[in-house]
């Protein structure tokens, strides 16, 4: 079985293949990569488009960073799992079969558009301390789910849904900088043992 690493942009599957390749383990591993890019309906159409072409199955490794927030303002840049995934626009859920933990398991929100506020949900989600959003997470658990491929979805908490200066002004190198700072410093040693484990068991 071979891994798939995706991720949104070139910079966060860069992180990863820069640690293979200094860990000399390239020659070792069965591993692709795809860049899905940002936004759902290029999710959709990335991965869609590779999994028909190639029909070797495939553990799906996704990773990549996203929105959070929470009620202190805290500061989050500890990876998470996500554990079910709902889309805002139709709250439907998606629970993500739990094939294996790598991180602490949590609940994340896909939205369509670029996530400038808290959102106005239907359900009642006040309760809870924390949340966490993307744009992409909902639609790869579709599409892996359609094909039955195990798969686990990895994200980095970066910014406090977009109240950041830096954001704002789209200073894209400085925003590229600081999701390789992010990415650079995972654990990648265990992520990929514990996945080769997982697939040698099978």
């Amino acid at each position: 079985m071979k891994i798939l690493v995706v991720a949104a942009m070139p910079i966060e599957l860069k992180a990863i293949k820069q640690w293979i390749k200094s860990a000399n383990l390239r020659m070792n591993l069965d591993i692709d990569f795809l860049c899905c890019w940002i936004w759902n309906y290029e999710a959709i159409s990335s991965l869609q488009h590779y999994l028909s072409e190639n029909k070797e199955e495939v553990f799906i490794r996704n990773i990549w960073v996203c929105w959070y927030w929470n009620k202190d303002n805290e500061v989050k840049n500890d990876p998470i799992q996500i554990a079910s995934v709902i889309n805002i626009n139709n709250e439907k859920e998606f629970i993500i079969p739990p094939f294996l933990q790598l991180a602490p398991l949590k609940n994340c929100y896909c939205s369509e558009n670029v996530m400038l506020e808290i959102p106005k949900l239907n359900k009642d989600i006040w309760e809870v301390d924390e949340m966490y959003f993307d744009m992409e997470s909902w639609w790869i658990e579709f599409i892996a789910s359609k094909y039955k491929y195990p798969r686990l979805i990895l994200k980095v908490p970066f910014d406090i849904i977009w109240d950041d200066n830096d954001v704002k002004e789209k200073d894209y190198k400085l925003l590229s900088e600081r999701i390789w700072n992010l990415l650079s410093n995972l654990d990648y040693h265990n992520y990929i043992n514990c996945i080769i484990e997982w697939i040698s068991k099978q």
